[in-house]
């Protein structure tokens, strides 16, 4: 990269070193001009002169050749008496001719002499300078004349005769005093060139070198007076237009940036004086360079107390003094501290305050040198995740511990007790009939019966216990220290007796019971896992056995829990792949002795184990969730069935199909029902159900609704098993 640097001897302006760069240049140029188009017009005009006095002779040489050979024969004594005694033998006419033609080329201002010789080389004519001043001058002035020379030749007969030579002297005087004049001249012109070029360089330079110069200089000075720069007010299409129009765009860049750069100091300041944190920065001897009001609110120093300069150990004894490191000595802290920011290295912390604020500090060296402490106060943020925490691992209705915590526990427990040799035991408690308050009353008081039933579990149990709600209406215990199984009884009798008790809940007076399945370690498992899992299947267990008991978890029950599982898994597969088949068992009328209607009893077909019977797997289907399903099946292929029989023999029989509890009540019975007879074209009375007394006693109001609804339909409706129970 070529750079430009001026010695200390240079302190011309640029224009001034511009133009006495430039005219000498062009003087010189000039001059070198004027030489070669001189020398060219001196030797054009020499060339013309020597042609000129080449011609004349050539001329005068034809036009003389006559006179030559009268002369060279004629009367000498008369020549001798015309032109001189060297002149013998020519005659006077002829040399009278010869005369004349000398003295006519002589008045050439160019021809200083013309000599006519005889053919012996004999001079016998001349005209002009005589010989001696031809031949006197000094080689330096000699050199001012030339001759031409021509010899005459006269032809007589087919004869060429040599009769004498002629000689014409010339001078380039003329040529030189016209060179002479024009360098004269020329150096005049080359004066007026250079002024005049001194002139124009000067004025260009004035307006278009010089003024955009000092624009520019005079914006490169306002920066350097800490003045804003402007753009420059220049227009040209030359380099320095082009560099102003850059050099403007760099200024707006510049402005541009400055601006930007001025908002973010001014937001930077902003933010340092409104942010939360408290920040203090020290520069490398561990002194304060700057702070927020935040840092000096937090401690508390006083206005005349913090400026720049305070030593950082004067910060941490005013603190120490004041208690904020707790039982620590002053000098100790300030050793603490000084060593901690001494490393150098990224250092965070966490501190209670004597007011309990939890501040988090992290100090941080700066790559220049220094370090900036900042100090976050994360009480509430403390307490937001002790919050999480707890609301991570208890439940948000009752506060109990939910299954996460629950399960730890219980891991813990079992722990324990296997370390001291000491049992526990796992409660599983489901309160029954459940939906029922949900449905009658709404999820609102449900919830609040959640509530109640938290904390009447919570106040039954002893601290060292825990009882957690699992989710829904399932709630459990986990009972330690268990010496004995009579003190599990005990616990779970008394869970039993405080539920019981009635509820008020908003003006209801509400009565609900509960199941509770037992399980203790280590007779049942070592297994906390399988300790749930046990109590769970002994709370249905004791549920299936009319609710309101207990029971504990034995072998027998896990079978149990296996083989429903086993059935409900190969129902769902039945009821897809059509194992399900009807039987019709007919009812014969008393008057006229022929099958007027008939019952559809539903037959499992297992492809491995054979037909299994309704008992065996529609309570599985109950529990499971498929009753709904099964009782549409079963519908659906009464209506088919008559259908077909109906379009066969052209008799109406009418089908009883019997519903279930849980089918009876499901919100879409009524519109299954209908479909389904539209589907197949079925006279509605020929379909018959079937519900049992129990079934209505569940919600008679929802009964009654569902027994208008389907009477509305057409279909006959039946109660079965009336008198057991309730009536």
């Amino acid at each position: 990269m070529f750079t430009w640097q001026p010695d200390d001897t240079d302190t011309k302006s640029l224009s001034a070193r511009f133009l006495w760069t430039a005219l000498p240049i062009i003087g010189i140029s000039t001059v070198a001009l004027f030489l070669i188009f001189g020398l060219m017009s001196f030797r054009a005009l020499e060339h013309e002169l020597l042609h000129k006095i080449e011609q004349t002779a050539d001329i005068n040489s034809e036009v003389l050749a006559t006179p030559f050979w009268y002369l060279e024969t004629g009367d000498a004594d008369s020549i001798s008496r015309r032109c001189g005694s060297a002149w013998t033998r020519a005659t006077y006419a002829d040399t009278q001719n010869i005369d004349n033609a000398l003295r006519v080329m002589v008045q050439d201002t160019d021809i200083v002499a013309v000599v006519a010789r005889d053919s012996d080389g004999t001079e016998f004519c001349r005209r002009g300078l005589e010989a001696d001043r031809l031949n006197g001058f000094d080689p330096i002035s000699r050199r001012l004349y030339d001759v031409v020379s021509r010899r005459v030749y006269f032809t007589y007969n087919d004869t060429r005769r040599d009769v004498g030579e002629l000689e014409i002297h010339f001078t380039k005087n003329r040529i030189h005093e016209w060179v002479e004049k024009r360098t004269y001249f020329n150096m005049a012109l080359l004066v007026l060139l250079l002024i005049a070029a001194a002139a124009s360089f000067f004025i260009a330079n004035r307006r278009s070198i010089k003024a955009p110069l000092n624009l520019l200089l005079q914006s490169v000075r306002m920066s350097k007076d800490g003045r804003t720069r402007k753009p420059i007010d220049w227009h040209s299409q030359d380099e320095l237009g082009q560099l102003i129009q850059e050099y403007n765009e760099m200024v707006q860049l510049q402005t541009d940036a400055q601006e930007q750069t001025q908002a973010k100091q001014a937001l930077l300041e902003a933010t340092f004086h409104n942010m939360r944190q408290s920040i203090c920065v020290l520069n490398e001897d561990l002194e304060v360079l700057v702070w927020n009001e935040q840092y000096q609110q937090m401690f508390g120093f006083p206005d005349d107390f913090l400026r720049v300069g305070t030593p950082i150990t004067d910060l941490i004894r005013f603190n120490a003094e004041r208690g904020e490191y707790g039982n620590i000595g002053t000098e100790e802290a300030i050793d603490d501290w000084v060593t901690v920011i001494r490393r150098d290295e990224p250092y965070v912390t966490e501190r209670i305050r004597p007011d309990n604020r939890v501040i988090l500090i992290e100090i941080n060296p700066m790559p220049q040198g220094g370090h900036i402490a900042v100090y976050t106060d994360i009480t509430e943020r403390k307490q937001v995740e002790a919050r999480m925490r707890h609301m991570a691992l208890h439940d948000a209705l009752t506060g109990l511990p939910n299954r996460t915590l629950f399960t730890d526990r219980l891991h813990h427990a079992v722990s324990s007790a296997r370390r001291h040799n000491q049992g526990v035991a796992v409660m599983f408690i489901d309160l029954d009939r459940f939906k029922d308050v949900n449905d009658t009353f709404g999820h609102d008081i449900g919830d609040m019966l959640i509530q109640e039933m938290g904390r009447r579990l919570a106040g039954v149990i002893r601290d060292s216990d825990t009882a957690a709600r699992l989710g829904g209406d399932e709630f459990a215990v986990i009972q330690n220290d268990v010496e004995k199984v009579e003190d599990v009884v005990v616990l779970a009798e008394r869970i039993i007796t405080e539920i019981t008790r009635p509820f008020s809940v908003l003006g209801h007076m509400l009565h609900t019971t509960a199941s509770i399945g037992l399980t203790l370690f280590p007779e049942d498992t070592d297994n906390p896992e399988q300790l749930i899992k046990n109590a769970d299947i002994a709370m249905y267990v004791a549920k299936a056995q009319g609710r309101n008991n207990y029971r504990f978890f034995t072998p027998e029950m896990h079978q149990n829990v296996h083989q429903r599982k086993t059935v409900e898994v190969d129902l769902r597969k039945a009821l897809e792949e059509d194992e399900l088949i009807l039987h019709y068992q007919p009812k014969i009328s008393t008057t006229t002795g022929k099958v007027d209607s008939v019952e559809a009893l539903v037959r499992w077909q297992h492809p491995e184990k054979g037909v299994i019977q309704p008992d065996d797997f529609i309570p599985i289907a109950e529990e499971c969730g498929l009753v709904v399903e099964l009782g549409n099946w079963v519908l659906k292929q009464a209506c088919r069935q008559g259908r077909i029989w109906n379009a066969q023999q052209g008799q109406n029989i009418r089908i009883a199909v019997n519903l279930s509890a849980t089918h009876f009540n499901d919100d879409s019975l009524v519109r299954s029902i209908n479909r389904m007879l539209e589907e197949y074209a079925l006279d509605h009375s020929l379909l018959e159900v079937e519900i049992t007394e129990s079934t209505l006693m569940q919600d008679p109001d929802q009964a009654v609704e569902t027994l208008t609804a389907l009477d509305a339909l057409g279909v006959i409706i039946t109660i079965d098993d009336f008198g057991i129970g309730y009536s």
